[in-house]
């Protein structure tokens, strides 16, 4: 895995990871993951934190087996009925966990596999701001045979999983000609952005190009019935795209277009 050090080669090995290993993530590696939430955080006008050893909040969940030595989370902590900043929660947490793959560690979005509540208490949470999500990170089970596979055998990994929607699914509004004839750095974009977790897993984000203006927009699934979560996992799947396809720009909302550059 070292010399694999790019975003885009951790899209391309980042699994959802629900065992840990009981080993803590020590002071060194919550310095290397503090220095990059510091400057993601004044960015994104964020406040995303590193919670280290509490697993009280996760007590249910490893008990049941649903996730195994679960004991440290990101809170996603952000301002109150914001749309905007639940979108880019998604988008900047995301890139976080793509940082924090990269250094071999394991990452799995949360939504309801934790006790909100007992979260919220480990971390700093203003009147003005509430929790969001919450992002369970920590060395995978086995992480030492994790970190000694090549990549090519963890892309293997990532790409058989879990079930993915397929490119026409995520492209559903554009025809075969349109998906053909669309440039490649949209392709590529798409292509990524299907190997992003949502809260849910249930992928609600759909992409279209359009060759007029040489822009794509990304838009909600209003059928995928996950409308709680979605704009964070409208984030988390423009970050992808932007990464798959190269240089270029978002507009955050739901129909944002991406303009390449």
């Amino acid at each position: 895995m070292a010399e694999h050090t790019q975003l885009i080669d951790a899209i391309n090995i980042r699994t959802a990871v629900r065992a840990f290993d009981d080993e803590p993530i020590d002071d060194d590696m919550a310095r290397q993951l503090t220095m990059t939430l510091e400057p993601i955080n004044l960015l994104a006008d964020l406040s995303i934190q590193l919670v280290r050893d509490q697993p009280r909040v996760f007590t249910e969940a490893n008990a049941s087996g649903h996730l195994t030595n679960a004991a440290n989370y990101l809170a996603i902590v952000g301002p109150k009925n914001d749309d905007e900043a639940k979108e880019r929660a998604g988008f900047y947490a995301e890139r976080v966990v793509l940082t924090a793959t990269l250094r071999g560690l394991g990452t799995l979005w949360v939504a309801g596999s934790w006790d909100r509540e007992q979260a919220a208490r480990h971390c700093r949470v203003s009147d003005s701001q509430e929790l969001y999500l919450g992002v369970v990170i920590g060395y995978p089970a086995n992480h030492l045979e994790y970190q000694a596979k090549s990549y090519e055998q963890l892309t293997e990994v990532q790409r058989t999983h879990r079930t993915s929607k397929t490119f026409e699914q995520f492209t559903p509004t554009m025809s075969d000609e349109e998906r053909q004839s669309a440039p490649d750095w949209f392709k590529a974009g798409v292509e990524a952005a299907m190997k992003a977790p949502s809260a849910m897993n249930r992928q609600p984000i759909t992409f279209s190009y359009n060759a007029a203006d040489d822009t794509a927009a990304a838009h909600i699934d209003p059928t995928a019935g996950d409308e709680h979560w979605a704009l964070n996992d409208l984030g988390i799947a423009k970050l992808h795209f932007q990464i798959g396809a190269g240089q270029g720009k978002w507009a955050w909302g739901d129909g944002g277009l991406f303009i390449h550059r």
